[in-house]
């Protein structure tokens, strides 16, 4: 369903059936810039087989209105597929609080959109105010849950937005990273229920000064039932981060204090919706406080340097390895094995800390290579090895990992950052046997003047072989 319209101030308008008794559909119009500056506003509607008097009702005045068009819902215009991506250009209505487009590019109106220079090219929208909103016509193909990623480029921190359908929320605030451009782009992400069927979504803009590019909606699967039984559908993916925290004891101050920094390192892990974390130098206190931050589903291993989500996975065992003690002390890696409940598949999860020594790191390295076989029915269970193993790329301590087992190393980049915004050194590493890479990703969310850890997070989606 479209209306044609046309205001100087804006106002309201609601399209009934029978005298109201059937209400279809309520339009926020916009100031367009003049009574014979039209625009049309589109929504997707259900409306049953017969024969009805239609109505529009102003609810608050000012507007022209030219004509109303309603056409057949099919494949080609009915809404965005979902699962699928939603480009925040394609909106069916808005609400922008300045007049004129800043971006001048691809339609006039309010709207502000820019040509991006991200990957794969295309529109933005910049310019954000903050009560803005835009609005989608999708079409959900199967009910469930959803992660809903976010592409966002922003040059100051604090900024938020929600996800909303017919007035509700679907999640809480998404917080958008500070990506020191108005280019440079990270994802951020969030789950949410959706329903089957046609239906209108909402990027409600909470605060400005940020830029949107997409939304990606990926199918999680069934509502409420991920924790069920074998017979739900099995996950796409696999989804693991290793996350050195830095500890509390180092002593850090002003925004590097853990109290100042802690809310902000969980919105890091929030954004790229992991399963399995490994996290490296936490305290009890702090393995307790982003536990209950990630929600009840999350669970602890023993010795509380493994989190997982409890309502994807069980664990089936445990342990701890000792490793090669450092100037710092005892070293160890803890590991888990995990049946994903979803399909009863099972693999092995090691998280490690290695010294910061290379004779250390040798000696850790050999521990694990001569281990793990024992633990993983001599390498046929898929395995995966994270950690902030404090050796470099090429280093003996990695090659022993990558030439004298079956692992793979799945990321190679700068990942240590010391505080600052850019990393200088690969630290952090994710090795996996058995699985397949669907995709790996360094995490350099953060808000303040500082990330908050002196390490980014890797994480990646893994499937199974």
């Amino acid at each position: 369903m479209s209306v044609r319209i046309a205001s100087n101030s804006g106002g309201t308008l609601s399209l009934d059936l029978n005298a109201g008794s059937i209400k279809l559909a309520d339009f926020t119009i916009p100031a367009t810039g003049g009574w014979q500056n039209w625009q049309t506003l589109s929504k997707v509607i259900r409306i049953n087989a017969g024969n009805y008097a239609l109505g529009a009702y102003a609810t608050t005045g000012g507007w022209n209105l030219n004509w109303i068009d309603i056409e057949p819902c099919n494949s080609a215009n009915c809404g965005n597929p979902v699962p699928g991506r939603v480009e925040a250009e394609s909106y069916s209505s808005f609400l922008d609080t300045t007049s004129g487009n800043s971006g001048g590019a691809l339609r006039s109106g309010d709207v502000d959109i820019e040509l991006t220079t991200d990957s794969g090219g295309g529109y933005n929208i910049g310019w954000i105010a903050p009560g803005e909103y835009l609005r989608y016509a999708v079409n959900v193909s199967t009910a469930g849950r959803y992660k809903a990623t976010a592409r966002l480029a922003s040059t100051s921190s604090g900024n938020r937005f929600r996800l909303r359908s017919n007035g509700r929320d679907l999640a809480g605030a998404i917080a958008v990273p500070n990506t020191g451009n108005w280019q440079q782009w990270q994802n951020s992400s969030v789950e949410i229920n959706l329903p089957q069927g046609v239906q209108e979504l909402e990027l409600y803009f909470d605060s400005g000064n940020f830029n949107v590019n997409y939304v990606d909606l990926e199918y999680l699967g069934p509502s409420g039932t991920s924790s069920s039984s074998s017979s739900a559908s099995p996950a796409t993916a696999l989804k693991v981060m290793t996350y050195n925290v830095r500890t509390t004891p180092a002593g850090d101050t002003g925004e590097r204090y853990w109290e100042n920094r802690k809310a902000e390192l969980v919105r890091a892990i929030q954004s790229q919706l992991p399963e399995i974390i490994g996290m490296q130098e936490a305290t009890g206190e702090q393995q307790a406080y982003i536990k209950a931050a990630l929600g009840s589903q999350w669970n602890l291993s023993p010795q509380g340097q493994i989190l997982y989500r409890g309502d994807l996975f069980t664990q089936v065992q445990a342990g701890i390895i000792d490793l090669v003690a450092d100037m710092w002390g005892k070293r160890t890696s803890e590991w888990l094995k995990l049946r994903r409940k979803a399909d009863n598949r099972e693999f092995i999860f090691f998280n490690n800390h290695w010294g910061v020594d290379g004779n250390s790191q040798q000696g850790s390295a050999n521990i694990m290579r001569d281990t793990m076989g024992s633990l993983n029915q001599n390498w046929t269970l898929p395995t995966v090895l994270v950690g902030d193993l404090n050796a470099v790329p090429g280093s003996g301590p990695i090659n022993t990992l990558s030439t004298q087992t079956p692992l793979i190393n799945l990321y190679t980049g700068n990942t240590f950052n010391g505080w600052a915004i850019t990393p200088n050194v690969q630290l952090d590493y994710i090795f996996i046997n058995k699985f397949t890479k669907s995709s790996c990703n360094l995490v350099g969310y953060y808000e303040g003047s500082t990330p908050p850890s002196d390490h980014y997070p890797i994480q990646c989606e893994l499937k199974f072989m």
